[in-house]
């Protein structure tokens, strides 16, 4: 198998699947996983403006590396990284392409880095909370900080039919591919194989589609006749969801720990 080959095989459908679902469900281990989620939670909203009082770059720099550790303690899926990545550096380098006919594309990037960096560490951020938070824990931080229940059994919801839809993407995606000839020749660049695969995705799409809406409304069904709706407005119900979130010293010692490393990268920086 030559490295071409290899490459393909680990950005497949299937890899990129699973890694997707592993880092959605199966991060148990994590450092974060451990937390109560209403500390991530106020944690990941004080880092939402945190980037936004510094300009020094070594700063940004600074917090870039602590989020990243965070990220990487939380083992992020490696795809999302990878995607983030490029999108960094896509934009980066387009800033220079575009400037170059304008003006001096180094000042114009080194201008734009500061705030590049600041969304990256939010998105980082982002990626190492909700990484580290599967569906129930996610939904029973944001129900005991008052949001709507109808809102919290939607995250669950959501995620619950993710392999659902996964699964049944897949599947329709490989059923037109029975269905239908592939092209003769793939063309230069295979550009006849990717238009070819791009169009049995689109195909895909709709029926998925169609099945979601009719799995919702029997999931809908189901729901009311457990009682879901007069679950919503229960004290003893919320009180019994959420009677296992606890704020232990560990909690305390990571908030108050991630403010002091801020303050040491602001001030030695």
């Amino acid at each position: 198998m030559t490295y071409l080959d290899g490459l393909r095989d680990a950005a497949s459908v299937d890899a990129i699947k699973t890694d997707l679902l592993r880092t959605a469900y199966e991060n148990e281990g994590s450092f974060l996983h451990r937390l109560d989620p209403r500390v991530l939670l106020l944690w990941y909203a004080v880092f939402l403006f945190v980037p936004w009082l510094f300009y020094d770059t070594r700063v940004l720099l600074g917090l870039l590396a602590f989020v990243s550790i965070l990220a990487v303690l939380s083992r992020v899926s490696v795809f999302l990284v990878g995607v983030m990545a490029f999108s960094v550096a896509s934009t980066l380098a387009s800033y220079a392409v575009v400037t170059a006919f304008t003006g001096d594309p180094v000042a114009a990037v080194q201008a734009l880095l500061p705030f590049t960096l600041k969304l990256t560490i939010i998105s980082v951020s982002s990626l190492a909370v909700f990484s580290s938070m599967g569906p129930k824990t996610l939904a029973h931080g944001l129900r005991s900080l008052g949001v709507p229940r109808q809102f919290t059994f939607l995250i669950t919801y959501g995620y619950r039919m993710l392999p659902v839809l996964f699964e049944e993407y897949h599947d329709l995606v490989n059923s037109y591919r029975l269905r239908s000839a592939a092209p003769d020749s793939p063309g230069r660049f295979r550009w006849r194989h990717y238009a070819y695969l791009l169009k049995l995705s689109m195909r895909a799409f709709y029926p998925m589609i169609f099945n979601v809406a009719k799995r919702s409304r029997v999931t809908v069904e189901a729901m009311e006749t457990r009682g879901f709706s007069h679950s919503l407005h229960d004290e003893a119900s919320a009180e019994l969801q959420l009677a296992d979130l606890r704020i232990r010293p560990v909690d305390v010692g990571f908030f108050g720990g991630s403010l002091v490393v801020v303050a040491a990268i602001a001030l030695l920086l």
